[in-house]
């Protein structure tokens, strides 16, 4: 199928995204395509694409046509995705935080319709080895204006658990070179402050973000987008991060957290120390794995939500 483009959504250091129209169906798409064609970007690209395609679930956005090599006579890579008109997480928190200096998005909710769906969408795709390793605000959208509804999106730095290759007895080592491709492409995503591209990796785990510095992406598993889901999670409810690790020192140096109770009276003992647990800079101090911590969220009493 061929698309009109309608108008430009958004562009970045990666691509544009576009708001198309299908010349056979008439229906609303959006058609992102890749304009930077350095390697690191490409190589993300193509990943996502790869990725897309094999997905099927009601929270994850769905990849409808693509083209690795592009079209004449720019022949940039893009892809087709099904539109979702309701804006971003990041857009929805800024107007409501910006909008009335008290506002605490409702605990219920925040569960219901963001971090469940979330947890639901990455059991599927958890038990298929893939990690999205880039959760934040800014890539979970609303499918339209009621809000009611999300998608994860922008799966570009996703990681595919595979065995390791063998000769014999003897197993390959080598550092994987998506280790450095992914560390740059953190560097160039980190988000800072109020969304702004650029700083500190404010929802990357630190096990990933010093994958680069021990030369090892092998320990990086479900619980690297517990982690960013759960700097999400105490951002709805206590309008602000927890202060991030310093990026630089790979020995994990972070102020200590104050717990989401005492910033947001309306959150629980119980709810803030799930919260908290996501947080852990330790991987093995957080939920073992997704279906643990959508079991944990569960079992909270009725009072927590």
């Amino acid at each position: 199928m061929k698309y009109l483009i309608e108008k430009k959504i958004s562009t970045g250091s990666f691509g544009t995204i576009y708001e198309v129209l299908g010349e056979d169906d008439n229906k609303t798409y959006a058609l992102k395509e890749l304009k930077n064609m350095d390697t690191v970007f490409k190589q993300r690209f193509e990943r996502e694409i790869n990725v897309l395609s094999q997905l099927d679930h009601q929270n994850i956005v769905k990849i409808i046509q693509w083209n690795i090599e592009g079209d004449p006579p720019n022949f940039n890579p893009y892809y087709v995705m099904e539109y979702l008109s309701g804006g971003s997480l990041r857009q929805h928190m800024d107007e409501k935080f910006r909008g009335d200096e008290s506002y605490y998005f409702d605990t219920s909710w925040t569960i219901n319709r963001i971090i469940l769906p979330v947890c639901n969408a990455l059991a599927q795709v958890h038990s298929s080895n893939i990690y999205h390793r880039d959760l934040k605000p800014s890539n979970i959208m609303f499918t339209d204006a009621t809000k009611s509804t999300i998608k994860i999106t922008d799966w570009g730095l996703v990681k595919v658990e595979t065995s390791p290759k063998t000769n014999g007895d003897n197993v390959d080592s080598t550092p994987s070179s998506t280790i450095d491709i992914d560390r740059r492409s953190l560097e160039l995503t980190a988000v800072v402050g109020e969304g702004n591209i650029g700083g500190t990796p404010d929802y990357c785990s630190p096990e990933q973000w010093f994958a680069s510095v021990h030369r090892n992406d092998g320990f990086i598993d479900g619980r690297t987008d517990i982690f960013s889901l759960g700097i999400i999670f105490y951002e709805m409810l206590t309008r602000q991060r927890p202060p991030p690790y310093d990026p630089n020192n790979s020995n994990l140096v972070r102020a200590p957290v104050v717990a989401p109770s005492k910033r947001n009276p309306l959150v629980s003992q119980p709810l803030g120390e799930c919260i908290l647990k996501m947080i852990d800079l330790e991987p093995e101090n957080r939920q073992h794995s997704i279906w643990d911590l959508i079991s944990e969220i569960e079992i909270l009493p009725d009072n927590s939500l």
